[in-house]
């Protein structure tokens, strides 16, 4: 059984086939109709000799796909250079702690207010703070340093 407001069979009918064939197939494909909906539809489309084109997953199916939700972001660093906050952002992100930087543009722009505005700013969510911090202290005490004694490779031999 329907519910009051939901449209019967033959409504749909009559709605889609007031569409064009391309507003039929647009409606078809955008994974947002109901079960009722979807197959009015199909069945509209094949009247009319259309091709069904494959539907998009509808929002309800593609939401274990959204990260959740960790909290808000929370400033852990603030550095003088764009550079650097890239680098602490990509060592965060290696450890895996979510992280954005913020105020990069800023401060390439407007170098000379580098200083009074603080730098590039790193920021990670709540959740991730400790472990944000326990990265950026490991940073700072040189843990990921590379050796003196990394080797490259063998050399590039030129003509």
């Amino acid at each position: 059984m329907r519910a009051p407001n939901e449209p019967s069979a033959q409504d749909l009918a009559a709605h889609f086939a007031l569409l064009t064939d391309t507003e039929l197939l647009h409606q078809y494909a955008g994974g947002g109709l109901t079960e009722l909906a979807q197959s009015v539809a199909a069945a509209q489309a094949l009247a009319r000799g259309l091709s069904l084109p494959p539907v998009r997953p509808s929002l309800d199916e593609t939401a274990s796909e959204i990260e959740p939700y960790h909290g808000d972001l929370v400033m852990i660093a603030r550095l003088l250079t764009p550079t650097e906050a890239f680098l602490m952002q990509s060592c965060l992100h290696s450890c895996g702690v979510p992280a954005e930087v913020a105020d990069t543009h800023f401060v390439q722009t407007q170098s000379l207010l580098t200083g009074a505005v603080g730098g590039a700013s790193v920021r990670v969510p709540l959740e991730f703070v400790s472990q944000a911090l326990a990265v950026l202290a490991a940073y700072q005490r040189g843990d990921f340093r590379i050796g003196e004694d990394f080797d490259t490779g063998p050399p590039i031999e030129s003509n």
